[in-house]
């Protein structure tokens, strides 16, 4: 049987932006909140992807909490195994000297990202060696034919299922492309020789 992986964003996060106009320092504080927020509690997942979780053998997740909270919606009363391994990984805030709209930060934001990634130095080495080690994690408990949800973010999911492609594993779609309850999945023939049960730097 091959190995499957299914890499999933989280749902709609709770924390509500109230501060109208904010400066870099308070996109920061922004985030912070953002990271301790859960998810919304309209959120729900599709149905087709709670069945893809209820098939699935290991349900995996970032320990942000609005990772687990979607991990935990997805398949309510089973195991989750947490990781920082699947943790987000920050984009740069631009240094910009004026107040904005919370819309404005993050189409900035992600148009350098955008760039960076065009320049192929979207990701410091510390977070490409982060992917590597979340690929091998899940490789490792998927190697005796099993099937993998892992709840993650939006772009550590691309750098993440960057590394599965380089490692051998073959995409087989992608459903609601960066939105969130969004699924990527990839499947690579039966390994064996994995390092099966290895979690890395998650608990």
């Amino acid at each position: 049987m091959p190995s499957r992986i299914v890499l999933v964003r989280h749902g709609l996060s709770a924390h509500v932006h109230t501060a109208g106009a904010i400066d870099r320092v308070g996109m920061e504080t922004w985030r912070t909140a953002y990271d301790a927020a859960g998810i919304h509690e309209v959120s729900r997942p599709p149905a087709a992807l709670m069945q893809l979780a209820a098939e699935a053998t290991h349900i995996v997740a970032s320990d942000l909490r609005r990772a687990v909270e979607s991990a935990e919606r997805l398949t309510p009363g089973r195991e989750i195994r947490t990781s920082e391994l699947l943790r987000e990984m920050p984009l740069a805030i631009p240094a910009w000297p004026t107040r904005l709209p919370l819309g404005a930060w993050g189409l900035l934001i992600t148009l350098g990202w955008g760039y960076r990634i065009a320049r192929g130095a979207d990701a410091s080495e510390e977070e490409r060696a982060r992917a590597v080690a979340a690929a091998e994690w899940l490789a490792g408990i998927t190697a005796d034919g099993s099937t993998a949800l892992a709840v993650t973010h939006g772009a550590f999911r691309r750098m993440l299922a960057k590394q599965l492609l380089a490692s051998g594993w073959t995409s087989t779609g992608r459903s609601g492309g960066y939105r969130p309850w969004s699924a990527w999945s990839f499947v690579r023939p039966g390994h064996a020789q994995g390092l099966h049960g290895r979690d890395g730097r998650g608990s």
